[in-house]
């Protein structure tokens, strides 16, 4: 290795260990003001009455396993945000729909594409660990973006995995198993 290679092998180090921006790592980012990794449905559904704009799917009210919230005043750029919980009330996942087409989420009249939404995450909690190039029946291709480490996965993507399906955005908690029961204490 000749000393040209050498010192712009170490520059390139330097820079990235010291000059790169802390950003948040996976499991610290943030969905609704809420860190999923904390929350149980009562807290759910408190910090959406609180936040306010979310009008609840009345299938869902008396449900324990998930819980849908349409869009009413708040985050009008989707259609809803779904949550599903484990038997013990944990959050096990979030999916939030966007709309086709919105002036709210950057002022153009084009539709939404998975990469608008995936540069807004960027900036939370830094580049993606895997970027999926999707398409098939000869329809145009489109990108799709996760960021995963151990205890939650974050995936943009769109309905169908075709490019003309809408985008969601789908925090996934790791450790949370949504089919795990709690055995009761056993009396003899």
């Amino acid at each position: 290795m000749n000393n040209k290679n050498l010192i712009l092998t170490i520059t390139l180090i330097v820079n990235s260990l010291f000059l790169t921006p802390s950003l948040a790592a996976v499991k610290d980012v943030s969905f609704l003001g809420m860190k999923l990794l904390e929350q149980d449905l009562n807290g759910v559904r408190n910090q959406l009455w609180n936040i306010g704009g979310f009008l609840q799917d009345p299938s869902t009210t008396k449900q324990r396993n998930i819980d849908k919230f349409f869009t009413w005043s708040n985050i009008r750029d989707s259609y809803y945000v779904e949550f599903r919980y484990d038997n013990a009330g944990k959050v096990a996942s979030a999916m939030r729909l966007y709309r086709p087409q919105s002036i709210l989420n950057a002022n153009k009249r084009t539709p939404i594409e998975t990469r608008d939404i995936a540069l807004e995450i960027i900036a939370q909690i830094g580049q993606p660990t895997q970027v999926i190039r999707k398409g098939w029946g000869g329809s145009p291709s489109y990108r799709s973006y996760i960021w995963k480490d151990d205890e939650l996965t974050v995936i943009v993507d769109r309905e169908g995995s075709e490019i003309y399906g809408n985008v969601f955005v789908k925090y996934i908690v790791n450790k949370v198993d949504p089919f795990f029961v709690e055995p009761k204490d056993k009396k003899p």
